[in-house]
Parts: structure tokens; C-alpha cells; sequence
């Protein structure tokens, strides 16, 4: 879709090197390597960490499984990788840090940015210990050793720097990994991995110092002059670090306090909502500088494309899509004038639209929080339910036989959509209009809607059960889905808060669903959809009748499956991703 005015910003096909060197999910060079080092880091923690819970069964099972550990990571080369993955680590951290232009962030990242300052203050003196003075003096780090001289003085500091640097590691893993639908659909197990480690480890270490305390009358190796020789090793790398730390913040406030006082240039946001910013940090970080809500899943690393925006003016003052920014675009096959927010730095006054919904928060601004106010381009599966023969039974019975009718209908079947996870829109007479895969992904939402379908068929058995006898003709309804684009928001929330106005979609797709379900007429069925559905959901279909149609202004037929009854539709869970098959909501749930 063209914008009036607005030149078209042509994303350039990256080759396939290129799109695996920027694959979405990995970022740039910069990112790659912060996140490879960052894996570096996390498997010698996690071996170490696995190593300390051997603890619970005795210090000699520590010891003897720390002979792999250390014969992995105190090799030549494991020695020189893990020093290396931390050097790169810290360092594109400090980077990333220093090129912010504001410290606002979301609450993940921030808890990300403290916990990884505290990490260096605690790690260090215990690294001046076991390797400094293992390598300065022959010292041998064995648990024994250690867990006396850390026992029982330094029990807390070093359970904390234990569970501080494991939540860090989880933080850095969740946002990155939760753009995987593999991941998703682990995340239990995934869970319980993260709470069961530190909880063994600690267990482990602090159960084999106590026992070792007890039954034990170790000696430490360590002199008086060898723990002040790792003391003054360990100050000198707290303020090498640290002083590079204060330098990437001063390297912020710099930059804060020259772009407070420079010509700034105008971001204008649906809704009439306009700020004044100095040209510089990217649009991600523009927004967060205002308090204007702006989605970003994976915190602005161009591992998503949630924090993508449609350029309505403006677009010739930005430069071409970078490498990682293509590789998303591609991926999501953007549209015209579509960019990423946090990969564009605007350089002019510019007018944007967010295309990907904020959840909403409380607050004064609260019309500004819900991107559903502006409106928001999303692919969703819209769902047209409808009761057959309304018009007769309405002139053939009593008022009160058909309202009570009505009634049970429209309760139970937007019931059953609710307990799909849709969104009941509007009712249309005797008509129900639904949209699934608004708050997740687009198979998601086209699965939760053939379980809906699902569950509206046994809504219909019931009602043909339950009804009366005055009534004398069978209760029939009809479903017609279709999935596409569609154009999400709040009609009538002008001069309102933003949450008056009804939320509904707009656009080809819900025109193309109405028209489906009135195809349940032609073909006597019960169920109309698209391909696009079925290919979406990744469903069986099996004795369905299959046809074509034709759209007013398509070229295409569209194809459609029409089906009398659902015994024959498979649809993969739309929590669990595993099939289910059967009769009716059992099927589903």
C-alpha cells in the first residue's frame, strides 16, 4: 500500500550470504558476536554451576568432575576462548552502551544493564584468586581449597554473585530465543531448566563447604602476601573496568546535553501527536526519549521486525536499509515505506505510523499508550458466524421464543470464541463478526480460529437439541473465515480516553470472510474458508468440497474449502503445535 506524497523506500533483496550473515534473530556483526560470546560465557557457567551441585553428594564428586571442567576451560585454548568471549563481551557491551542517546528502556533491559554492572564488581576478586594466583604462584584451585576460604565468610557474596550472574545469563537467553516458535512451545521445560540450576548449585557448593567444615581440617595454600597481591589485582581491574564503565555513561550524557541544545527536527505520530527531538538516535530511541509507547520484543537489536513503521513523510531523509534491517524486511516481505525503528536515525522532520501494537498501560495518556487508537496493520484471521433461516423464524413464532433463541446462540458461540482466544467484534443481527491472531502469531491465530469453528459446530448440535418444539426447523449456521491484512482500531475513540470506541477490523479480509460465509447458502454447508487459512494453520482437511471464487476487483480466484461437516479438519493445537483430531470442542482442548 502507497502513502500519497511519500517516496518509496525500495529494500534491496540481500543475497544469501548476506541473509545468513543478518538472519533475523542474530543482528548484526556486532550483535553476533556479542551474542557468541555471550553463549561462551553461559556454557562455562552452566558447566561450572552443574559442577558446584555435586556438592549435595560429596566433595570428592566435585573434585573428580572438575578435572573436565578445568581440563575444557584451563586448556591453552579453552582458556584463551573464554578470555577472549569476555573481553568481546564486556567491551560490545560498553559500545552499546556509549552509542545510546537516552537511558530510558524497558524494565528487561535495564535489569540486563544492572545486573551485568554488578557482575564485574563481585566477579573480579574471585577471578584474581583462581587464576591470578593459580597462574602468579602455582596456587591450585581445588573445591577444597576454595570452599574453605570461601566458607563461612563469603558464603553470601559469592551466592549472590552465583544467582546474579545466572539471571543475567536467562535474561539475555528469554529475549533472545522467545522469537523461535520452538522455544515457545518449551517454554515449561525451558522454565524449569532456569530455576533448577541455581537452586542445585547452591545447594551443592554451600552443602559440600558446610560438610567439608565439619569433617575436615583443610589448610589454606594461600600466604598473607599472595591475598594481598590478589587484592591489588583485583582493585587495579575494578578500575580499569569501572573506569571504562563511567566513561561509556559520560560518552551518554554528552551526547544527551549537545542534542538538548541543537536544532532539533519534528516526529509526527498518528493521531495528530507531534515531538521535537534533535537529529541523532534512532527512532526507537526518539520515542522512549517522549514517553510515546513503541513496541521492540527484542530491545531494539534488529532481531525482530516489532518495532517496524510505516514512513508517511519524510522517507528521503533516511539512508538505505542496513544489512540486518534488509534481512528482517525480507523476511516479513515489508511493504513499501516499511522500516525498522530501531535501525533508522532520521536526519529530517519526519510523520510515521507504528504497525505493531503496544499493550496498554494505565496512565493519564492512556489514549496514547493503546496503539489500537492510531490503528495498526496486522495480519489476522477474521471469522463471520451467522444463523441460518433467521427471517422465517422470526415471522413463524413468538417473540419471546425467538429473542430466548438469540440469545443462547450468540452466548455460546462468542463463548466458544473467547475460549479460543478470539475477539468478538460486533454482532450483526443475528450475526457474529470475530478476529483472531490480534496478540499473537498469524498460524496461531488461524488455528484458534478452526477451533472456534470447531466448537461452534457442537454449539449448533446443542442448540438443535435443547430447542423446543415450536420450533420445527433444524438450527443451521454458517462460518465463513478468511485470513489477510487487515487495518485494526478504535472507531468512534476520537475525543474519548481511547478505550470507548470499539475496537474493529478494517479492510479486503473481512469483505472476503462475509462473502464466505454467504457461500455456505450455495454450497449447503457449514464452513467456508480459504487456503490461506488452512495453509496458515498448517491443517488436514480431508472430504471437503473444494472450489473457486470470484472477487470483485481480484484477478485470482480465490480457493476455498467448503465442508457440510468438521470430522475431517486436523488442526495442530494452537498452544501445543500437535495435532488433534475428533469431533467437536474435545478435539481442540
Amino acid at each position: 500500500m502507497s502513502v500519497p506524497g511519500s517516496a518509496s523506500i525500495p529494500v534491496k533483496p540481500a543475497s544469501r550470504q548476506a541473509e545468513a550473515r543478518s538472519r533475523p534473530g542474530l543482528g548484526n556483526w556486532r550483535q553476533r558476536l556479542r551474542l557468541w560470546s555471550g553463549l561462551v560465557l553461559f556454557s562455562f557457567c552452566l558447566s561450572h554451576f552443574l559442577n558446584h551441585a555435586l556438592g549435595i553428594i560429596s566433595v570428592e564428586a566435585m573434585d573428580k568432575a572438575s578435572t573436565w571442567h578445568y581440563w575444557v576451560w584451563r586448556s591453552p585454548l579453552g582458556e584463551a576462548l573464554l578470555i577472549l568471549a569476555a573481553l568481546t563481551h564486556v567491551t560490545l557491551a560498553l559500545w552499546r552502551t556509549s552509542r545510546r542517546r537516552t537511558l530510558k528502556m524497558s524494565r528487561w533491559e535495564f535489569s540486563q544493564l544492572a545486573l551485568g554492572l554488578y557482575i564485574p564488581w563481585s566477579l573480579i576478586p574471585h577471578v584474581s584468586f583462581t587464576m591470578g594466583v593459580a597462574r602468579e604462584f602455582g596456587f591450585a584451585p581445588v573445591y577444597s581449597q576454595m570452599l574453605t576460604m570461601l566458607w563461612p565468610e563469603g558464603a553470601l557474596s559469592q551466592s549472590i554473585l552465583l544467582l546474579v550472574v545466572w539471571f543475567h545469563a536467562m535474561i539475555g537467553l528469554h529475549f533472545w530465543l522467545r522469537l523461535y516458535p520452538l522455544y515457545r512451545r518449551l517454554l515449561l521445560l525451558a522454565a524449569t531448566f532456569a530455576a533448577a540450576v541455581p537452586v542445585l548449585a547452591l545447594w551443592g557448593w554451600i552443602e559440600g563447604a558446610r560438610r567439608l567444615a565439619l569433617t575436615r581440617d583443610i589448610a589454606v595454600q594461600v600466604t598473607p602476601e599472595q591475598r594481598l597481591w590478589a587484592q591489588d589485582l583485583a582493585l587495579q581491574l575494578r578500575a580499569f573496568v569501572f573506569g571504562l564503565i563511567l566513561i561509556s555513561l559520560l560518552i551518554v550524557l554528552i551526547r544527551y546535553l549537545v542534542q538538548r541544545f541543537a536544532s532539533g527536527i519534528s516526529v509526527t505520530y498518528p493521531g495528530g501527536l507531534k515531538t521535537r527531538v534533535s537529529p541523532g538516535p534512532t527512532l526507537l530511541e526518539m520515542s522512549r526519549m517522549k514517553d510515546i509507547p513503541h513496541a521492540a520484543v527484542c530491545g531494539g537489536r534488529a532481531r525482530c521486525s516489532t518495532c517496524r513503521v510505516r514512513i508517511l513523510k519524510g522517507s528521503e531523509t533516511l539512508s538505505e536499509p542496513g544489512a540486518a534491517e534488509a534481512a528482517v524486511l525480507t523476511r516479513i516481505a515489508a511493504g513499501e515505506n516499511v522500516r525498522l525503528a530501531c535501525q533508522i536515525r532520521p536526519r529530517g522532520n519526519i510523520e510515521v505510523q507504528p504497525l505493531v501494537p503496544v499493550r496498554a498501560a494505565a496512565g493519564s495518556t492512556r489514549h496514547l499508550q493503546d496503539a489500537y487508537f492510531w490503528g495498526v496493520e496486522q495480519v489476522v484471521t477474521v471469522m463471520f458466524v451467522d444463523l441460518r433461516n433467521f427471517t422465517r423464524i422470526t415471522e413463524s413464532h413468538l417473540a419471546y421464543d425467538v429473542v430466548h433463541l438469540l440469545n443462547s446462540y450468540l452466548d455460546q458461540a462468542s463463548a466458544a470464541i473467547r475460549a479460543e482466544g478470539g475477539y468478538v467484534d460486533k454482532f450483526i443481527g443475528d450475526g457474529i463478526m470475530a478476529i483472531f491472531g490480534m496478540d499473537c502469531d498469524t498460524a496461531t491465530g488461524a488455528r484458534q480460529a478452526l477451533g472456534a469453528s470447531k466448537r461452534i459446530e457442537s454449539v449448533m448440535k446443542a442448540l438443535e437439541a435443547e430447542k423446543g418444539p415450536q420450533f420445527r426447523d433444524p438450527i443451521r449456521l454458517g462460518i465463513g473465515l478468511h485470513l489477510g491484512p487487515a487495518i485494526l482500531g478504535r472507531i468512534g475513540a476520537a475525543g474519548t480516553d481511547g478505550t470507548r470506541g470499539g475496537l474493529t477490523a478494517l479492510g479486503d479480509v473481512v469483505n472476503t470472510a462475509s462473502r464466505l460465509e454467504t457461500e455456505n447458502k450455495i454450497h449447503g454447508s457449514f464452513l467456508a474458508v480459504s487456503k490461506a487459512v488452512i495453509d496458515a494453520a498448517e491443517a488436514e482437511v480431508s472430504g471437503a468440497e473444494t472450489s473457486e471464487i470470484k472477487l470483485r476487483g481480484k484477478e485470482i480466484a480465490l480457493q476455498i474449502f467448503t465442508m457440510i461437516s468438521l470430522d475431517g479438519l486436523y488442526v495442530p493445537d494452537a498452544r501445543m503445535g500437535t495435532a488433534t483430531r475428533g469431533k467437536g470442542a474435545a478435539a481442540i482442548r
